[in-house]
């Protein structure tokens, strides 16, 4: 029972912000290449114009939406590689050198976007708090394991 709960809880964490920032991505930035992918589906566009001068705007669309991403990808790299919270760091560095190698990428003509050092910040942060939330929600089988060993 505790391994259904724990993939649930997993499986929420990634869907809910992939969800939110796909939906978002789709909305506010028509000029992204999966959302250009719906449109042509689609047959037609479904975005709002946004001013992309308020800070809080360009925070979303600049940082958060990558922010979500990142969280994700931990919950994910966690669901496929971990059995338990100390394999937990190993999730951790696999999406931030993703993230990290992503970014530099954005340099060179192979990867499509603007390299901005502050989007490995945010996703460093994301992932960060991914762990923590992760950690947390499992302090339990932790706290158990160790009772069991002492």
């Amino acid at each position: 029972m505790k391994e259904i709960k724990r993939t649930v809880f997993l499986i929420i964490n990634i869907l809910i912000p992939i969800g939110l920032g796909a939906v978002a991505y789709y909305l506010v930035s028509p000029d992204v290449l999966f959302v250009k992918q719906i449109d042509l589906l689609l047959g037609k566009a479904m975005h709002f114009e946004v001013a992309n001068n308020m800070s809080a705007v360009k925070f979303i669309r600049n940082y958060f939406l990558d922010m979500l991403w990142a969280y994700a990808l931990v919950f994910a790299l966690s669901l496929i590689i971990c059995r338990n919270t100390a394999q937990l760091w190993k999730a951790f560095m696999i999406a931030f050198t993703f993230s990290a190698i992503m970014e530099l990428l954005q340099i060179t003509p192979v990867v499509q976007g603007t390299f901005d050092i502050w989007d490995i910040v945010v996703e460093l942060i994301a992932e960060l708090v991914a762990v923590f939330i992760i950690k947390i929600s499992f302090l339990e089988e932790v706290q158990e394991k160790y009772e069991k060993e002492n």
